[in-house]
């Protein structure tokens, strides 16, 4: 390796000149690999700056092929963080296990982060779960929250809120955690879903009053259903106002929406982060804030931090059990107490039923059951009209032409819902090549949904780390 132009090379891409950093890098390589494994780990260093993925793939084998260099672990955590910018997952997840393999390697929660979240791309949930909390439990981890906001998110999308809670609250513990605000939205969401409206009301104000955050609109209908349990509004029946009655449909859980936060951090070891575009349905990042770290939730609580390391994952499933009979023994008891509801009592909930599923964007057909039927019309080249908003036949063939031909398979990974509008993002997957994102926007039309439009969805991987040699 040529050091004289391994150093002029180093110092275009200290100044951010990453194009002739990547030629100077090359041409310091040589012609052979050996000796030249760090000039090469460089160079797809500065081609992930220039977004150059599947170059940067290609020179990081070239690095690897160098059995001296040691720092191998580096490359292939750099190697499956280019792959996962490439939507190929499943080369993502090979290459960051062959990171923790390597005795060099430095950073092994990176590595965990990074299979958490091609895991969880390939929908193989519980065990994105599992390496969140290698991720989260690794004492030379600086930031564990991020990781515990992630195990929180795989928690919701397995139906266990109550182990949510919990990761949510640990990710709380630590107060260096500049994510603070958006772990509040998403335990807002977890206690909306477990019936607890009052936890779930101050988590979210919270959020917003003390650190500023801006509630994603899934997470606003979250908070509208906890508030209008915990503080019902006055109702006018025939000239009687009341002051006591719930608004059922309000209080009906939000499967969705909650805010993702580091949810796809894949971190580059060896210089800056290297990101894709973000998704419009991910949150906006939030300063950190010095607001107090315990309140009486358990929010800041450190043992609460260390009684979640403590649990066990059979632990942990079997008190979400207690919790969901807890539940429904709760439930049973309020049954036996509403039959005995007045007809006009009845009525008025009927009607605050429909106007909160109403104003929380339900109705039939659903928003999943038209994406998902026209998706699998269109995959058996059958007529997708049916399920699209009254737009001419042109538009919607123009509109289908950014879908594959050859659709494999597809799958809803979540539904923002709006009284009037509501968008779902959606993984499309053809018979060849990586799988393909999608924001699809849908219109009420009667107390249905239809298709209203089909864009791109270059979403983000997370936050990445600098990058270092």
């Amino acid at each position: 390796m040529d050091q004289a132009k391994f150093q002029e090379a180093q110092n275009a891409y200290d100044a951010r000149d990453y194009r002739s950093a990547a030629r100077g890098f090359l041409a310091a390589a040589g012609k052979g690999p050996a000796g030249s494994g760090a000039a090469y780990h460089m160079a797809g260093n500065a081609l992930m700056r220039l977004r150059r993925y599947q170059d940067a793939v290609t020179v990081y084998g070239h690095a690897l092929r160098d059995d001296m260099y040691d720092r191998r672990g580096a490359v292939h955590g750099n190697m499956g963080q280019a792959y996962a910018c490439l939507g190929d997952y499943a080369e993502a997840e090979k290459a960051f296990r062959a990171a923790l393999a390597e005795p060099d390697y430095r950073t092994p929660w990176k590595a965990w982060q990074g299979i958490g979240s091609a895991l969880l791309e390939r929908g193989r949930v519980e065990e994105a779960a599992a390496a969140y909390r290698a991720a989260a439990i690794d004492t030379d981890n600086p930031e564990p929250a991020k990781a515990l906001v992630n195990l929180g998110l795989c928690f919701m999308a397995l139906a266990r809120p109550a182990d949510a809670v919990e990761a949510y609250k640990a990710a709380l513990g630590f107060e260096e955690y500049d994510g603070r605000g958006k772990a509040l939205a998403n335990l807002g969401i977890a206690y909306t879903q477990l019936g607890e409206y009052d936890q779930a009301v101050r988590a979210f104000e919270r959020a917003t009053e003390l650190h500023s955050y801006q509630l994603s609109d899934a997470a606003k209908q979250a908070y509208d259903a906890a508030l209008s349990v915990v503080r019902p509004a006055r109702q006018t029946v025939e000239g009687w106002e009341t002051g006591d009655l719930v608004a059922v449909g309000a209080a009906q859980p939000v499967a969705s929406g909650w805010a993702t936060g580091e949810l796809r951090a894949l971190s580059t070891e060896g210089g800056t982060p290297v990101t894709a575009s973000s998704t419009a349905a991910d949150d906006p990042s939030v300063a950190g804030s010095d607001a107090p770290t315990s309140d009486g939730m358990g929010f800041g609580d450190e043992e609460a931090v260390n009684d979640f390391f403590a649990l066990t994952e059979a632990e942990m499933k079997q008190r979400d059990r207690e919790a969901r009979r807890a539940r429904r023994q709760a439930e049973g008891a309020g049954g036996l107490l509403r039959r005995y509801a007045g007809i006009g009592v009845a009525v008025v909930i009927l009607v605050a039923a429909l106007a909160g599923a109403y104003a929380l964007g339900y109705g039939w057909p659903t928003q999943e059951s038209s994406v998902a039927g026209m998706l699998d019309t269109y995959r058996q080249g059958g007529d997708v009209q049916p399920f699209w908003v009254a737009v001419t036949a042109k538009d919607i063939t123009k509109e289908m032409a950014k879908v594959p031909p050859d659709v494999k398979d597809f799958a809803i990974d979540s539904v923002e819902r709006g009284p009037r509008a509501s968008t779902a993002l959606v993984t499309v997957t053809p018979e060849k090549g990586a799988p393909l994102h999608y924001r699809v926007t849908l219109r009420r039309e009667g107390v249905g949904w239809r298709v209203d439009g089909i864009d791109n969805d270059w979403r983000s991987t997370g936050e990445g780390s600098d990058a270092s040699p």
